[in-house]
């Protein structure tokens, strides 16, 4: 029993100690603390009484908002002209494409033309025969935009919406191909067949006709409508909402002018 009462004893006493010494702590970082508050109470009140603290504050206020405003207008610049540089990216877009089948035809009669006696006279030989001939050909026509000249002229902002200018577009004959296992042709027996520089003559009417005809196609409502579905896919990915976004081309296009009279 006395065995186990000095057992108990001592385990008080080193649960005291244990107490103790975690009390002196405790006090230890008390002061430490109320050391750290008083020393800055004592440099708050010095600041004040120079005016130094108010001084402090509207400066820290006035940093805080300049950086924002900075950050803000930084990115409004970089996101605009992040979007004029990936559509220049576009480079040459071609956005349309037709196919065109036209037959070319050509009916002619041997006339004799000539002057006499100051008159002019011209004589059409049906007796000779006539020549008859239908030149089917295949022609590509496409539409292209050239980006590399986008700029911020192109962009109308205004508020959340958008309107996106286009360049002016072009219009290419691309190619022509005589289908000549199906040209059609008839020639009297007095008469001489059409020679290879005939028919280049009448292909040239007819890529002639075909560009003629251009402004009457809707080629550059297309060529707006497949730039649109290539552009706004990239300007929503700005912040734009589809609803709020404009592809157009300018008002007083001339599309006269738009035809490239050169193939590829």
């Amino acid at each position: 029993m006395m065995y186990e009462s000095m057992l108990c004893s001592d385990s008080m006493t080193k649960e005291h100690t244990q107490s103790l010494m975690i009390s002196e702590k405790k006090r230890r970082i008390l002061k430490q603390t109320d050391f750290f508050f008083v020393f800055l109470q004592q440099i708050i009140k010095r600041m004040m009484k120079k005016g130094l603290l108010w001084l402090l504050v509207v400066g820290c206020w006035l940093s805080v908002v300049c950086c924002q405003s900075t950050d803000n207008g930084q990115e409004t610049v970089d996101d605009g002209q992040l979007l004029i540089t990936q559509i220049q990216q576009c480079s040459r877009l071609y956005t349309a494409e037709y196919q065109i089948h036209k037959i070319v035809t050509h009916d002619d009669v041997l006339r004799l033309q000539g002057q006499m006696t100051g008159q002019d006279y011209d004589i059409a030989l049906p007796v000779l025969g006539d020549r008859k001939i239908a030149i089917p050909m295949d022609a590509t026509v496409k539409a292209y935009i050239d980006f590399g000249g986008f700029s911020e002229q192109n962009v109308e902002r205004d508020g959340e919406r958008i309107t996106i200018i286009l360049p002016d577009p072009k219009v290419k004959l691309t190619s022509t191909k005589i289908d000549h296992d199906n040209v059609k042709k008839y020639v009297a027996l007095l008469r001489s067949d059409f020679t290879d520089d005939e028919i280049s003559s009448y292909e040239q009417q007819g890529r002639a006709a075909i560009l003629k005809a251009i402004p009457e196609m809707d080629i550059v409502e297309s060529a707006r409508k497949n730039a649109a579905r290539i552009l706004i896919p990239m300007i929503k990915q700005m912040g734009f909402s589809e609803r709020n976004i404009t592809i157009t081309f300018r008002k007083d296009l001339n599309t006269q002018t738009i035809i490239e009279r050169s193939t590829e």
